[in-house]
């Protein structure tokens, strides 16, 4: 039974709960077995799964990845596949490597070393104790190869050059076998693969060796022929260039000299025909200071003259003797002089004439210098040429001899990069199953499987069994809870008592007041007075969801319990569909006489309130049974009854 709505009170922010661990826990408390039983299930079933899968063995080996191998030959002797270097720096070249032990045709090699496409055993993955099957058809080489990859897995160790290679069999002999046949298969392809490659650049060498042998003395013929027909010494050309170069520095000075000369002659030359003939007196300086011929024939002429103006100046006319005498000798040192001058002249044409000549001499040989200075330019980017070209023939040549040895030699070291630190060992126990861990994952998902079925079987379940239920469901305190009867616990005496009172099993509480029934009646009672201690309540409407849920039962209790305590109480019967407060108080024709139906539809009909056996408690029973029972309680008059029978 559930009491009266009434507000909660307020409850300040920082007391409200954030969780309530009660109302989570409680689905597992309720359905608990559920829950152990799901996980009992679940970890018993993990538990026959593991023991039913088949054991699988793991061998393991372990190999290094060295980048710098034994080199017998010296770090200076290069091979021509390069297994080092900073190639082995970078993640691609070991992630390679993983890739060539897990590929097809390492377990190829495998197989065939070790007949593994006609092995029954190996195919089927038996285990030591499996007898092995009578009829066995081989499979081929591939499908076996693909079988055995499946069973393969390389683990690098951090920080190392070391890579762990795990192979898995039912069998761990064979898982050992498998594992040690797979590694030496891969070391040696590991080798195979560069002598291979080796082989092959060997050849590739020893024809680079034929050809450019023969390019070689090409050059060389070639060289020597363009010698022979230009016709050069086996003299350096900076030398021979060096000579040309003086020569033509020489030439060149040498025709300076000349043209400065011959300027210097055309120069005396041409001063000496501005000479004027009526007065060869005016000379150049320069042609007086290099001749003292002319120097004395200019003297004697510049004297006869002087006289001969004397004469004239002193009076004396040009017939005299005197003057006529001074004048010869004027004409006579003039023609003299005039004859030097001429001379002179002469002189000089001679000489330009021959400066002229040595001019276009020296000119001659230094065009044919610089002729013979371009020419050996031509003849040296020639040469060059073909030098250069048997030069680069020669060290092509010398570096393929020099590799073309080297690679001879390093084909028989044998040299390999991958090395076997650790054999596989027979595995001691299986790695699968884990039993351990399987059982404790099948029991965490028991575990979990049965939280979320007590949950499930929480949200599912919406009937209403506990008290918590009642509140949590409605929203409604609590207030007692009347067991049901139970006959077999009772002392004989109360059963004779509840025998006799068989048909008003409603008056239990009457009847036995030390039951637990009437204890509980009384408890429900006590929990309504407190409910309001300073007004109590004057009027409880006992109803329920549906018919035949124990109102009428619950309503006699509660109203009897209060009886009891010395209260008048009036028990009014409200269904007035299916009434039964007239039978429980044996009214039997209550049912067609004075009640509730009557006080509301008829004001002249008497008091319909009934005493009972039970004292301070009457009761007003149904009456007839009315067309609207919903509307007759929804009436004033309704109102106006229950207030008259306060």
């Amino acid at each position: 039974m559930t009491a009266p709505q009434l507000p909660a009170p307020a409850v300040p922010a920082e007391l409200a709960p954030g969780v309530d661990l009660h109302a989570m826990l409680g689905p597992l408390r309720k359905h608990w077995m559920l829950t152990v039983a799901v996980a009992a299930v679940i970890t018993v079933g993990s538990a026959f799964y593991t023991m039913r899968q088949p054991r699988v063995y793991e061998a393991i080996a372990s190999l290094e990845f060295d980048p710098n191998p034994p080199r017998p030959l010296g770090g200076k002797v290069e091979s021509v596949v390069d297994t080092g270097g900073a190639y082995w720096d970078t993640r691609e070249y070991y992630e390679t490597q993983y890739q060539i032990i897990q590929s097809r045709r390492v377990a190829l090699g495998v197989v065939r070393q070790l007949g593994l496409h006609q092995d029954a055993r190996f195919l089927m993955n038996l285990p030591p104790t499996a007898p092995t099957p009578d009829v066995f058809d081989p499979v081929e080489e591939e499908d076996a190869a693909d079988a055995l990859r499946g069973r393969v897995r390389v683990d690098p160790v951090k920080s190392s050059r070391i890579a762990l290679i795990r192979v898995n069999d039912g069998d761990p002999e064979r898982a050992a076998l498998l594992a040690k046949t797979l590694v030496d298969v891969y070391r040696e392809q590991n080798v195979d693969t560069v002598l291979s490659s080796t082989d092959e650049a060997i050849d590739w060498l020893r024809k680079e060796h034929d050809k450019l042998k023969g390019e070689l003395e090409t050059s060389e013929m070639s060289l020597h022929e363009y010698k022979e027909s230009k016709n050069i010494l086996s003299v350096d050309y900076n030398d021979q260039s060096n000579m040309l170069r003086e020569q033509i520095v020489q030439l060149n000075g040498a025709l300076t000299s000349v043209r400065t000369k011959r300027e210097e002659i055309a120069a005396r030359h041409s001063q000496l025909s501005k000479v004027k003939a009526d007065d060869p007196g005016v000379l150049p300086a320069s042609e007086l200071l290099q001749s003292s011929a002319l120097q004395e024939l200019r003297a004697q002429y510049v004297d006869a003259v002087r006289e001969h103006d004397a004469l004239l100046k002193g009076g004396k006319g040009k017939l005299h003797p005197d003057v006529m005498s001074a004048q010869s000798k004027v004409d006579t040192s003039r023609t003299a002089l005039l004859e030097e001058v001429r001379n002179i002249q002469g002189a000089l044409a001679g000489d330009l004439a021959i400066v002229g000549r040595q001019e276009s001499g020296i000119s001659g040989l230094f065009d044919r210098a610089k002729k013979e200075a371009l020419e050996l330019n031509l003849l040296e980017i020639e040469y060059n040429r073909l030098r250069r070209q048997k030069e680069h023939t020669e060290k092509l040549y010398e570096l393929v001899l020099e590799r073309s040895k080297e690679s001879e030699l390093t084909r028989q070291l044998r040299v390999n990069s991958v090395a076997i630190v650790d054999y596989p060992t027979v595995p001691k126990g299986p790695i699968k199953p884990n039993v351990p861990m399987n059982l404790a994952l099948g029991g965490l998902m028991g575990l979990v499987v049965g939280i979320a079925a007590a949950y499930a079987r929480s949200m599912l379940d919406r009937t209403v069994k506990t008290p918590d239920d009642v509140e949590n469901a409605l929203g409604a305190t609590f207030l007692g809870l009347i067991p049901e009867r139970d006959e077999a616990r009772q002392s004989p005496r109360k059963k004779r008592r509840q025998r006799g009172n068989a048909e008003q099993p409603e008056l239990l509480v009457h009847h036995d007041p030390m039951s637990s029934v009437a204890e509980a009646a009384r408890s429900i009672r006590t929990n309504l007075l407190f409910m309001a201690p300073d007004k109590p309540f004057r009027t409880l409407l006992i109803t329920s969801s549906g018919p035949s849920e124990g109102k009428t039962t619950v309503a006699v209790y509660i109203a009897t319990a209060i009886a009891q305590s010395g209260k008048s109480v009036l028990l009014v019967d409200c269904d007035l569909r299916r009434p039964r407060i007239h039978r429980v108080f044996r009214h039997e024709g209550a049912d067609m006489g004075p009640g509730l139906t009557s006080a509301l539809l008829d004001e002249g009909a008497r008091d319909p309130v009934l005493a009972t056996e039970v004292p301070g408690l009457s009761i007003v029973p149904a009456g007839p049974i009315p067309p609207n029972p919903s509307e007759l309680l929804h009436s004033e008059k309704f109102k106006h009854f229950l207030e008259a029978m306060k």
